[in-house]
């Protein structure tokens, strides 16, 4: 994976530049296994490939073990890679059959983001699994990429669904060999100008937070804009405009002149006569 010449490593700031890093990346048990790191994102959970960072990956392959500690739940998967990788569930794992389990086909969303597509760490939620999982069963795992106290890389399950077709399983292993070859295979390379803008709008976010603070409001044309609901707001102005138009073309409703009473009627008619 590495070169004579290591390539840059970018700042994090370069991050959302990057195809992988919000990405779900189909990899193999050896592929994650042979991740390196870097002292600058300790804790981070970001792992690189040459310079790609990759925190999001999708394995599949053969359960062959399960071990359970404390209603935690470990799945070993062997993909024929040379090496096995453990996927873990924690104890509030969705029931098979729940709410959430019948949430597409294995590879459903494969080239989608994740959301946000940034690399903060998600609200805990359940895994999503669509079934029992037995020793034999070929399963589709996608999650987040973890380091264990002894060292050893293992992937936070966040949803588990098994490969019920041959089909099914060669189309993502394609995906695997799409990926190594159209980006993985390759350093990641940005043009220094781009660097340098992302630094400058990084470091003027983070003076505008500051000012902000200092100055005890958030009236700030950024986070204005963060907190109206666009949706709310254009059915308002459409509302507003609907209204405006009825009042400029007239045919708003206007209220009947009430009916004249019998005497007002009565002397009517003899004030036309003249009498």
């Amino acid at each position: 994976m590495t070169s004579i010449t290591s390539p840059e490593l970018y700042p994090q700031y370069c991050f959302h530049l990057s195809p992988t890093v919000g990405s779900w990346c189909p990899l193999r048990a050896a592929d994650i296994v042979a991740l390196t790191t870097h002292p600058g994102f300790t804790g981070q959970q970001i792992f690189f490939y040459i310079n790609h960072p990759i925190k999001w990956v999708r394995v599949a392959g053969v359960v062959i073990a399960i071990d359970e500690y404390k209603g935690r739940k470990v799945y070993t998967l062997d993909d024929s890679s040379g090496m096995t990788i453990a996927c873990t569930v924690p104890p509030a794992a969705s029931p098979p059959g729940g709410a959430n389990s019948g949430v597409g086909a294995a590879g459903d969303g494969d080239s989608s983001k994740t959301k946000g597509a940034t690399t903060s760490q998600p609200q805990k939620q359940p895994t999503i699994i669509d079934g029992d999982i037995e020793i034999g069963h070929i399963i589709l795992v996608k999650g987040v990429i973890k380091t264990t106290l002894w060292k050893e890389r293992e992937i936070e399950s966040v949803k588990i669904t098994h490969v019920r077709s041959t089909e099914q399983e060669v189309q993502f292993w394609e995906k695997v060999d799409k990926l190594r070859k159209e980006t993985l295979n390759q350093p990641w390379v940005l043009d220094k100008r781009v660097v340098r803008r992302c630094r400058k709008e990084a470091e003027g976010h983070d003076v505008d937070r500051v000012k902000r603070h200092k100055k005890g409001t958030s009236t700030a044309p950024q986070a204005v804009a963060a907190e109206v609901n666009p949706h709310k707001e254009l059915g308002v102005v459409e509302k507003v405009i609907s209204q405006s138009r009825a009042r400029r073309s007239g045919l708003e409703r206007r209220p009947k002149p009430p009916k004249p009473t019998m005497a007002a009627s009565v002397a009517g008619k003899y004030s036309a006569l003249g009498l």
